[in-house]
């Protein structure tokens, strides 16, 4: 060994034991008490906590050669403590529950506490929230009703008023992901989609993405529409119980021990028993230009039995701070049976026609904190949808069949990450198989169809979420990739949104999404089951029915001040390869192999005031939705879905449990086909351009009124009036013309008249 290498060796065992001095000299252990008030007095930090909870702490040990900044986010890691910057230099601590220890910060911010009332809220990813629990009256409904409730919002609508049937930013009501405790629902209405199959009392809260969707949702073009029941355990038993002019319900909420506890609920219609003037109007609504109301009544007698019913159930189970368990399930149903009697000589000749639609979901949950940095959680759920329909057709002496099935098997892993009190990063992968049936049969002459499509989807997603120090500045980046296997093609969808908080009470929001869909649903005739539930779902091909695609950017400013709010969005929406049939044409390309894309630019406008006991918004939406099919029309040419104005006034009065609520809606007409008046004098039935005509304008004013008392220390009671199109307008929300027996018929589908409604509900607590 060398002489220089020796020298080298001598002073570094030397060194050794003052260098492992200097490096213990470096760590001390203080009390946390110590900690911030030495912070206090060497940085600019201002902290507000409880000294007596601080004292009750163990030391906790610190490295000199730590920053300010460091020190806190290593007591924050591996402490009971919580830090919270309420400005650049003013921080409070507070002592977390031992329950929730062990939870992963969540960035998720409220930007407009009261939006509408205060259980509207919207967050910073372009989130609405409602929670329904404390949802006030709003007009013209009976309930707080989800789908309903969010029609109310600038930039959703529902063009034939169906609640299963929301347009969103000028989307088809197929492009929506609909959501319940994370399982996907291909059917979310009763009476075919005038009432939502939603139990109102079992869902505590409803998300709305409009644009800015997180990646962890897939399979849609459109809007997303998240209902989710609790996640904390009850602790007490409730019960709910009641009926209206529709349906009657019940509910228990029940602990089953300290570790779980149990939620079920089931509605019935009560029509079976006596038919109230509100079924009659909706009975109205949902037959009109159907089976059941045919243009030319040539039987003596007729009757019908009509039927919905839904059940509900959410088990959770927690044996541990750490661990928690969720189980839900849902299955709605609607069946339909008609009978028409003929008169065949002497005898009478019976024909029996009947629909059933119903949907079954079920959803497992599991959710790990392992520690309070990282928490994982697996979601697995399966969803049947079912619609078969027979039909008796006297004229041609044929029995028709028809049947649409949708199975799907979904699974999700996701991983949260707290990278500091200030970033959140999200990792998953999510696993889609869905089995879609077709089935069609047909005597005299005999024929029929069956088809059976398999897809399998998967999908990696991930979201880095940040906020400011000074709690200005909202950013979440992520990003989708699919792979579609049945199509062997890969699709990759960013996302963002920016909140920035300009001046003390004004935002800046900017988002934006690219995004596709697997499944659409299409018309193959209009006397497709019935005619009443007419569309069937269907999965992309890469031939007749081509992979949707979709871009969105917005662009928004939110001013609150005094309890005012006026908040502007301008969007611009952009949704390639949809097909003629899935949009639902009336006319001579309703059945052409066509595929196209639509553009929708807008603006919601939103202006909202509150005082004591009153409350005031007004909401107008300025759209141009166009259409582009190459084959129809070298120009573009409006969809069936725009509504170019959309105007509403609401007002709301809430004092000693008495709830009144009043609202006017106008909106422009629906755009329709005509026929060409020179050819229609000479009886031939040739049409002018697609949708080159217009329906009068829509106008609807809602009333509602509800009182909630007690009956004694545990029990409390409801009664509450609703009516629906208050002054009986006529609106026309739909046309157009049908030949039969060589005569043209013009054909206008009416929106409800005068519907009022009644109910009384009592709650145990």
């Amino acid at each position: 060994m060398n002489k220089k290498i020796k020298v080298q060796l001598f002073f570094t065992f030397l060194l050794f034991p003052i260098l492992l001095l200097a490096q213990v000299k470096t760590k001390e252990s203080l009390s946390i008490l110590d900690i911030i008030k030495r912070l206090e007095q060497q940085t600019s930090f201002k902290f507000s906590y409880l000294e007596n909870e601080l004292e009750q702490l163990p030391p906790f040990t610190i490295s000199s050669n730590l920053t300010p900044r460091q020190i806190i986010a290593d007591i924050e890691r591996n402490s009971n403590l919580e830090f919270e910057f309420l400005s650049e230099d003013f921080i409070a601590i507070r002592l977390q529950n031992p329950l929730e220890a062990d939870k992963v910060l969540d960035l998720e911010e409220v930007i407009i506490q009261n939006y509408l009332n205060e259980s509207i809220i919207k967050k910073d990813q372009g989130v609405f929230e409602i929670n329904l629990d404390q949802l006030p009256t709003l007009p013209g409904l009976i309930e707080p009703d989800a789908l309903q409730a969010l029609q109310v919002l600038p930039g959703v609508e529902s063009i034939n008023e169906k609640v299963s049937d929301l347009n969103i930013r000028g989307g088809t009501p197929d492009q929506n992901l609909v959501l319940w405790d994370g399982i996907r629902m291909y059917q979310y209405g009763h009476f075919f989609g005038l009432i939502s199959a939603i139990n109102p009392y079992f869902v505590d809260e409803v998300a709305l993405i409009k644009n800015g969707t997180d990646a962890s949702y897939g399979n849609s073009v459109s809007g997303v529409i998240s209902l989710q029941t609790s996640d904390e355990l009850n602790k007490k038993f409730n019960a709910e119980a009641g009926i209206n002019y529709l349906y009657g319900f019940g509910l228990i909420d029940t602990p089953l021990g300290k570790q779980s506890s149990l939620r079920l609920a089931a509605r019935s219609s009560i029509n079976n028993y006596f038919r109230t003037p509100t079924y009659n109007q909706y009975y109205k609504q949902a037959f009109q230009n159907t089976i059941l109301d045919p243009l030319e009544q040539e039987s003596i007698k007729q009757n019908d039995e009509f039927h919905f019913y839904d059940t509900t159930l959410r088990y959770l189970y927690q044996p541990n701070k750490r661990n928690k368990f969720k189980l839900s399930f849902i299955y709605l149903s609607n069946n339909l049976n008609y009978r028409e009697d003929f008169l065949q000589g002497n005898e009478i000749d019976p024909k029996t026609s009947g629909l059933s639609q119903y949907s079954l979901g079920f959803g497992l949950n599991y959710a790990h904190h392992w520690n309070k940095k990282i928490i994982s959680k697996v979601h697995y759920y399966y969803s049947l949808y079912n619609l078969e329909a027979s039909n008796e057709e006297r004229k041609e002496d044929r029995i028709s069949r028809q049947k649409n099935k949708v199975r799907e098997h979904g699974f999700k892993i996701e991983n949260t990450l707290n990278l500091n009190h200030l970033s959140d990063l999200h990792l998953g992968f999510e696993h889609i198989f869905a089995q879609i049936e077709n089935f069609t049969r047909q005597s005299n002459p005999l024929d029929g169809f069956f088809s059976t499509r398999y897809t399998s989807t998967q999908a990696v997603y991930g979201t880095y979420s940040f906020k400011s120090l000074d709690d200005k500045t909202y950013l979440h980046i992520g990003s989708r990739l699919n792979y579609f296997s049945q199509l062997n093609q890969f699709y990759f969808e960013p996302r963002f949104s920016l909140n920035q908080k300009m001046i003390k009470n004004l935002a800046f929001e900017f988002l934006g999404e690219v995004k596709s869909q697997y499944h659409t649903q299409i018309n193959s005739t209009q006397k497709d089951f019935l005619g009443i539930q007419n569309s069937k779902w269907q999965g992309a091909n890469n031939q007749d029915i081509p992979l949707m695609q979709s871009m969105q950017l917005s662009l928004g400013l939110h001013y609150t001040q005094n309890n005012w709010l006026a908040s502007i969005e301008g969007y611009a929406k952009k949704v390639n390869n949809i097909t003629v049939s899935s949009q639902g044409f009336q006319d001579q390309y309703q059945y052409a192999p066509f595929s196209g894309d639509y553009y929708v630019r807008g603006i919601d406008f939103l202006i909202r005031k509150e005082f004591k006991s009153f409350n005031f918004w007004a909401g107008y939406s300025l759209t141009n939705n166009d259409y582009r099919f190459n084959e129809i029309s070298q120009n573009s040419f409006p969809s069936n879905t725009a509504i170019a104005n959309s105007l509403s006034f609401n007002t709301s009065y809430e004092q000693n449990g008495l709830q009144v609520s009043l609202g006017i809606k106008w909106r422009s007409g629906k755009a329709y086909t005509p026929i060409s008046q020179e050819n229609l004098t000479n009886n031939l039935f040739l049409y002018s351009p697609s949708n080159s005509a217009q329906l009068p304008s829509y106008f609807r004013t809602d009333l509602s009124a509800g009182q909630e008392f007690k009956l004694n220390d545990e029990v409390n009671a409801y009664i509450g009036l609703s009516v629906w199109n208050l002054l009986n307008s006529t609106n026309i929300i739909n046309a157009y013309y049908l030949q039969e027996n060589n005569e043209i018929f013009f054909i206008q589908q009416e929106a409800l008249r005068i519907t009022p409604n009644l109910i009384f509900r009592i709650k145990i607590h």
